[in-house]
């Protein structure tokens, strides 16, 4: 499918695993896993976009908690981005790689979704990109007076009725994307 990537954030160890693991985290990645198999099997590629911080355990390059779940699923064509902030762009070739395959519109999912998904979504669209946030999965941990629910819904509901820059971002459930995008 030209001109349209998958880009998947933050699906880490130390994010996904464990008793404050991420709401829905099993849920989340089994989507995940169904939107970058479609979008692999209609030649999207799939962006795989991973945080780590020199010094922080949690998440340091190489550390246990920096790796990837077992259970998502990745293919040998996937680009692999590391990022330090919660900006997917922000010193990353993520943008470079885009503009190279032609890509103008992007499907964003993955963790954490007032942080890194947020950041991510905002800046592309500010980036110029049509871009889409999966809106079933994305997710986040317990970490406010909010819940990770609340927060799913506030976030997919902010996107929704927001515009920059006169781009807005779509929200869409994982099962529309899939009879549109990779029917």
């Amino acid at each position: 499918m030209a001109g349209v990537a998958v880009v998947v954030i933050d699906v880490q160890e130390a994010f996904f695993s464990g008793p404050d693991g991420s709401y829905r985290g099993a849920e989340v990645i089994d989507g995940i896993n169904r939107l970058t198999a479609a979008a692999r099997a209609g030649g999207a590629p799939v962006f795989i976009v991973q945080h780590d911080e020199e010094g922080d355990p949690e998440v340091e390059y190489g550390t246990a908690g920096w790796q990837l779940p077992a259970s998502l699923v990745r293919a040998e064509g996937d680009i692999l981005v590391r990022k330090s902030v919660g900006d997917s762009f922000h010193e990353t070739p993520l943008k470079a790689e885009l503009d190279r395959l032609g890509i103008e519109r992007l499907l964003i999912c993955g963790y954490a979704t007032e942080y890194c998904v947020n950041t991510s979504a905002r800046r592309a669209a500010l980036l110029g990109y049509q871009t889409t946030v999966v809106s079933d999965i994305h997710t986040t941990q317990h970490t406010s007076a909010l819940t990770p629910e609340q927060i799913v819904a506030h976030y997919n509901h902010v996107w929704e009725h927001s515009s920059l820059a006169g781009n807005r971002i779509a929200v869409r459930p994982l099962a529309d994307v899939l009879a549109t995008e990779f029917a």
